[in-house]
C-alpha cells in the first residue's frame, strides 16, 4: 500500500462504508418508528369512533351499531382489523364481525391509559393492539369498567416496512459507489501532476529532458525548483569535473613528453620512468573520473560497443585463435555513459583475452524476463548478483546482469572476494598493477551496481556486472 490513491480511496471507502450503514440503521429506526406512531394514532381514533357508536342498556350489555363501525373492514372477516370489548373480569362482551376469537389480552391497564403493543396471535398472525379501559356510568347509577381492544395485522406493515428497508439500503449503497467514484476521479485529478513529474523525472533521467517544467501547481512549484536546482547543480559539477581533470591532464602531459624525448637521447631509464609516471597519473585522472557518481545518464544500447571492442581485441591478439560470442539482444540498454561502458568492457574483456582464454561469451539478462539467446541462467547464480547488489543498495529494484564467460584459468578460489580490492591481481607472474578490477569495480558502482566474480559455465571465469534495469519513461 505505497500508492497514495490507494491510501486516500480506502480511507474515504471505510469512512463512508461506515456512514452510509450509521445513517441507513438511523433512516430505518426513523421511519419504523414514525409508522409505528402513525398506526397508534389511527388506532386511537378508531377507539374513540368505537365509543361514541357503543351503547349500554340497564342491565350492562353493550350494543355497536354495525353501520357505525370505525372501519367497514371490521364487518368482513378474517380482515386483518379487529375491536372487541371486555368487562372488569376481562371476560369478551362484544367483538367485531370480522373477529371470529378473542384477541390477545394483556392485563386491564389502568382507567384512561392506552397501551400499545405488537402480539403473536395462533390464528391471526403478528397485530398491533391498542387497549384502552373506560369507566361507563350505567342508568341506575352505578359505574362499570369496560375496556376497548383494537387491532391491526402487521403483515402489510412488515411487508412495506421490508420493501422500504431493501430499497433504502439499495439506494445508499448505490449512493455511496457513486461517490466512490467521483472520489476516484477526483483523486485522479488532483494527483495527476505528481504522476507527471514523475514521468518528466523519468525522462530526465533518461537525458529525453533537460528539466522539470515551472508549470506546476502552487503547492507543488517549491518542489520542482529545487529539483532544478539538483539537477542544475549536478550537471554543473559533473562540467567542472571533467574540466579540471581535463586541464590537469593537459598540464602534466606536455612536460612529461618533453622529459620522454629528453631521456631518449641521454638515458634509457628516465624514458621509463616517464612513460610510468604518465601511466600513474592516467589511472588517477580515471579513478578520480570514476569517483563521480553518475545520476542523470541517458541509457545507451551495450550490443554495439561490445562489438567495437571485440573487433578491436581480434586485431590485438590476431595471434592467437579466440573465439568471441556477443549474445547481447541488440535492444538491451544500460544507464552508463559510452567512454565508461568501453573502458568497463574493455577492461574485462582485455583480462579475459590475457589469462588464456579462447572461448568468451557476453550475455545480458534482466530480471523481467530472466532470459537471454542461450537460454536460462542458474537461479542460484542470478540470485548471488542480487544478493551482492543490495547489499550496498536498498531499493531491490529490477536489475539488469551482464555476464562475461570465459574458459580461461579462472579465478583462484581463496581470492575472489579480494580480487576487485585495487592492487590484487590473481596471476603475479604476469605484467600489471593489478588495478583493472578495481578500476572497473568502483566504475560500476558509481552507476549503483555491483560487480560478482564466480566460476564459469566453460570452467574459467565468470564476471557479472549487476546494474538496475533502464526504466522507460510512461
Amino acid at each position: 500500500m505505497n500508492s497514495i490513491s490507494v491510501r486516500l480511496l480506502l480511507a474515504a471507502a471505510l469512512v463512508m462504508a461506515v456512514f452510509i450503514g450509521v445513517t441507513t440503521l438511523a433512516i430505518q429506526h426513523t421511519v419504523d418508528q414514525r409508522a409505528e406512531t402513525a398506526s397508534f394514532e389511527r388506532m386511537q381514533g378508531q377507539i374513540y369512533a368505537l365509543l361514541g357508536s357503543t351503547d349500554i342498556d340497564p342491565s350492562g350489555a353493550i350494543s355497536v351499531d354495525n353501520a357505525d363501525m370505525p372501519n367497514p373492514r371490521m364487518r368482513q372477516p378474517m380482515s386483518g382489523h379487529y375491536a372487541e370489548v371486555r368487562d372488569y373480569n376481562l371476560a369478551q362482551v362484544w367483538r367485531s364481525p370480522s373477529l371470529t376469537s378473542e384477541l390477545p389480552s394483556s392485563g386491564e391497564g389502568a382507567i384512561g391509559q392506552w397501551i400499545f403493543t405488537k402480539e403473536e396471535h395462533p390464528q391471526l398472525g403478528p397485530l398491533f393492539i391498542l387497549r384502552f379501559a373506560v369507566e361507563w356510568l350505567l342508568p341506575e347509577g352505578d359505574i362499570a369498567a369496560y375496556q376497548f381492544i383494537v387491532g391491526d395485522s402487521r403483515k402489510e406493515f412488515n411487508h412495506q416496512q421490508s420493501t422500504f428497508n431493501r430499497n433504502l439500503w439499495i439506494s445508499m449503497l448505490t449512493m455511496g459507489a457513486l461517490l466512490l467514484m467521483s472520489i476516484a476521479l477526483i483523486l485522479a485529478w488532483g494527483l495527476s501532476p505528481i504522476r507527471r513529474i514523475s514521468r518528466q523525472l523519468n525522462q530526465v533521467e533518461n537525458g529525453t529532458r533537460e528539466s522539470l517544467p515551472n508549470t506546476v501547481p502552487v503547492e507543488l512549484h517549491p518542489l520542482t525548483s529545487r529539483i532544478n536546482a539538483l539537477i542544475a547543480s549536478e550537471r554543473g559539477r559533473q562540467k567542472r569535473y571533467r574540466h579540471t581533470l581535463d586541464d590537469l591532464a593537459h598540464s602534466l602531459k606536455t612536460p612529461l613528453s618533453v622529459l620522454r624525448n629528453i631521456g631518449v637521447e641521454s638515458d634509457a631509464e628516465i624514458t621509463r620512468q616517464a612513460t610510468r609516471m604518465e601511466q600513474i597519473i592516467g589511472y588517477h585522472i580515471k579513478r578520480a573520473d570514476a569517483g563521480t557518481r553518475r545520476l542523470l545518464t541517458p541509457p545507451i544500447k551495450v550490443a554495439p560497443t561490445a562489438e567495437r571492442i571485440i573487433r578491436t581485441l581480434k586485431k590485438v591478439y590476431r595471434d592467437r585463435t579466440i573465439e568471441f560470442y556477443n549474445k547481447i539482444d541488440a535492444a538491451d540498454q544500460l544507464r552508463i555513459e559510452e567512454a565508461d561502458l568501453m573502458e568497463l568492457l574493455g577492461n574485462l574483456l582485455e583480462n579475459a583475452c590475457k589469462y588464456g582464454a579462447s572461448i568468451i561469451e557476453l550475455t545480458l539478462v534482466n530480471d523481467a524476463t530472466g532470459k537471454h539467446p542461450g537460454g536460462l541462467l542458474p537461479e542460484a547464480i542470478k540470485q548471488r548478483s542480487r544478493r551482492s547488489f543490495l547489499a550496498k543498495n536498498s531499493a531491490d529494484t529490477n536489475l539488469v546482469h551482464v555476464y562475461i564467460d570465459d574458459n580461461g584459468q579462472g579465478f583462484p578460489a581463496d581470492q575472489v572476494d579480494n580480487l576487485i580490492t585495487r592492487g590484487v591481481r590473481a596471476d603475479t607472474r604476469r605484467e600489471g598493477q593489478g588495478i583493472g578490477l578495481a578500476i572497473s569495480n568502483e566504475l560500476v558502482e558509481n552507476y549503483g551496481g555491483t560487480i560478482t566474480l564466480s566460476q564459469s559455465p566453460f570452467g574459467g571465469a565468470r564476471v557479472c556486472i549487476t546494474m538496475p534495469a533502464v526504466v522507460n519513461p510512461e
